[in-house]
């Protein structure tokens, strides 16, 4: 129990009610002040976020364009060396490695499996005629940058003879498609000798896959 008096008490009260009314004055202003300290801090740290996610973002890209795959088809008839090759060939003329995906081959709008499919269809092959074809395989295999694979080639030799000038004449009509992809899973189509690769979310699933026999 308090020994002080009742009018003590309340004229404590009432000679701290100014302090409270000074306070309570000044309170608005140093919340104010913690505001506009607050708020220049809070701009650098978003500023500096954006910055680390731009800085992320173009690192990314970097790393992409380092590892970017350009693969383009061509079609030949001779080798480096002067001997007659009829061939047909993807290049991977980019910085990066390009994984192969589905590879189409057509003669005249017919899509064909096989060399021996396209042999028959251009070049008067019967089955069980002797001949020296050369292939190798090319969907699913992965081509360095500067690596070129020729898929399907036929020399001019005796046991050639006649298909060799026939392929030769028509290879401008046979359309090579394919699809491939970079080590970061980005893919894209060709069609023919073209320039500009196609940007695809993932590879076709409904073409006539090549093979290699």
């Amino acid at each position: 129990m308090s020994d002080q008096a009742p009018e003590t008490q309340n004229a404590d009260r009432l000679a701290d009610t100014p302090a409270l009314r000074r306070i309570a004055r000044w309170l608005p202003f140093a919340m104010m002040g913690h505001f506009i300290v607050g708020v220049p801090a809070l701009l650098i740290s978003l500023v500096v976020a954006y910055g680390t996610f731009v800085q992320a973002g173009a690192t990314q890209r970097m790393q992409q364009a380092a590892a970017w795959p350009f693969v383009a088809y061509q079609t030949g008839n001779y080798t480096a060396d002067g001997q007659r090759l009829v061939n047909l060939s993807l290049t991977n003329n980019g910085l990066g490695p390009a994984i192969i995906g589905a590879v189409e081959v057509s003669f005249r709008g017919r899509a064909l499996r096989s060399p021996v499919d396209l042999l028959t269809a251009c070049c008067g092959y019967r089955e069980g005629q002797a001949m020296q074809l050369r292939t190798s395989a090319i969907v699913n295999v992965a081509l360095r940058p500067g690596e070129e694979l020729m898929f399907m080639s036929l020399p001019a030799v005796t046991a050639n003879a006649g298909m060799v000038d026939r392929l030769d004449a028509v290879r401008e009509q046979i359309k090579v498609r394919a699809c491939y992809c970079s080590i970061f899973d980005d893919c894209w189509t060709i069609e023919g000798p073209q320039v500009k690769p196609r940007p695809v979310k993932a590879c076709p699933t409904n073409w006539t896959v090549w093979r290699q026999r």
